[in-house]
């Protein structure tokens, strides 16, 4: 749950990596920032579990190589104890095999190390915020090769029909399109966008926003963005 310091919401956030020289920089960097407090730093699996049994963030950055295994095998872990945290895998290896085994996982963002710390600050805002964070030209071109390979398959799956509004707003967030810039663009409230974006989640059976693109580009339920 986020706080409230003079006015501003805070966004608490978890870092689990073993990379000091990473934690430090960006615990030096939150120092500065009004919105964003790290409330712990875990440099394994296990110390992760401990870290989150004090409380649970609004973000956890999350690497995939940690002394003690996969950092993906935390994910159901975070799931269980703190459902409501929204997970970004910050990783040294963002490739296309990383980013598929961490799609499959459920995290709700994938994002280089090598990307400026001022880029980090804003997905962890975008995380917060349910976005998706996500490179852009990764993704799209993943989920249009995904979309060829596994249309077959994924066809002979039935799903609740979406509302063509429900159709519409999962179009737009397969652009990378946020709840805010959908909202301007269909001229509705804010608010109005995220009950549909929770509404056709639940007809997907899915628990993040990306889940739902992938679900809908598999299933050929949207075109593959251009």
């Amino acid at each position: 749950m986020k706080d409230v310091v003079q006015g501003h919401k805070i966004i608490s956030v978890v870092v689990v990596d073993d990379h000091q020289l990473l934690t430090d920089a960006l615990a030096l960097i939150l120092r500065s920032e009004h919105d964003i407090r790290m409330i712990g730093v875990a440099g394994s699996i296990a110390e992760g579990q401990v870290v989150l049994k004090k409380g649970c963030p609004d973000v956890l950055l999350l690497d995939i190589s940690l002394p003690d295994g996969d950092g993906l095998e935390l994910v159901p872990y975070i799931k269980n104890t703190c459902a409501a945290t929204n997970i970004v895998v910050l990783t040294a290896m963002a490739n296309e095999k990383n980013l598929l085994r961490a799609l499959a996982a459920g995290v709700g963002g994938f994002m280089s190390k090598s990307r400026p710390l001022l880029d980090i600050l804003v997905a962890i805002r975008q995380a917060a915020e349910g976005e998706i964070v996500m490179p852009s030209s990764l993704v799209l071109d993943l989920l249009t090769r995904e979309h060829r390979s596994h249309a077959d398959l994924m066809a002979e799956h039935g799903i609740e029909p979406l509302t063509p509004r429900e159709q519409q707003i999962l179009t737009l967030l397969a652009r990378g399109q946020s709840g805010a810039t959908i909202a301007a663009e269909l001229n509705i409230a804010p608010h109005t966008v995220r009950t549909h974006i929770r509404n056709l989640m639940d007809k997907l059976h899915v628990h993040t926003r990306l889940e739902a693109v992938i679900w809908a580009l598999r299933h050929e339920l949207i075109d593959p963005p251009n």
